[in-house]
């Protein structure tokens, strides 16, 4: 049964005929399926991943994106995001399930960059719609690991309650690829 949820039909189906959200299917399907980071440290919790179609459901945004099987870190994929004016943002979106992030001090996430350097900037948002900014992260061309320090976003938000992660490129031109979003201590 768990196998079939990873199917994007029958998540479309799910979805349009019982109202199921594709973000709670896709949770019952990855935790079910025992997928975790062989190579992921003691001490860090993966929030996202691109292994299967139905994550698309949860990311938002208008840069144009797809889920590829190129500069993984975490499994064989990761989220492609092709960047130009009035395409540069993408949201993860939690699906209606809240993230506690309380006991945690860093996020995150690796990113290949095809192109030029480029900056950009992250916003968090909690689950009572408030936000917070974090400027300005530069992302050199090849493979990075970016890191947010979240004692600094402590009593900006709600930490026990984090709802979405947008990044916003600066000048936006060329690729991000995107993987592993996880927590460190």
């Amino acid at each position: 049964m768990w196998k079939a949820l990873q199917s994007p039909h029958l998540v479309r189906m799910c979805v349009q005929t019982i109202g199921i959200s594709a973000a709670t299917l896709w949770l019952l399907s990855a935790c079910s399926s025992g997928h975790h980071r062989a190579s992921l440290p003691s001490g860090e919790h993966l929030l996202f991943s691109f292994e299967r179609r139905t994550m698309l459901p949860m990311v938002g945004g208008t840069a144009p994106r797809s889920i590829v099987a190129e500069y993984a870190t975490e499994g064989k994929h990761s989220l492609r995001l092709k960047l130009s004016p009035r395409h540069e943002t993408v949201i993860l979106d939690t699906g209606g399930f809240p993230m506690d992030w309380r006991g945690w001090r860093t996020l995150k996430l690796d990113v290949f960059r095809k192109g030029s350097p480029i900056a950009v900037n992250l916003r968090l948002t909690d689950v009572h719609q408030k936000r917070y900014w974090i400027w300005n992260t530069r992302i050199p061309p090849g493979a990075n690991t970016l890191k947010y320090d979240l004692s600094s976003i402590k009593g900006q938000i709600d930490l026990s309650a984090v709802t979405e992660l947008m990044w916003y490129a600066e000048q936006p031109s060329g690729e991000i690829y995107m993987d592993a979003i996880r927590l460190s201590r």
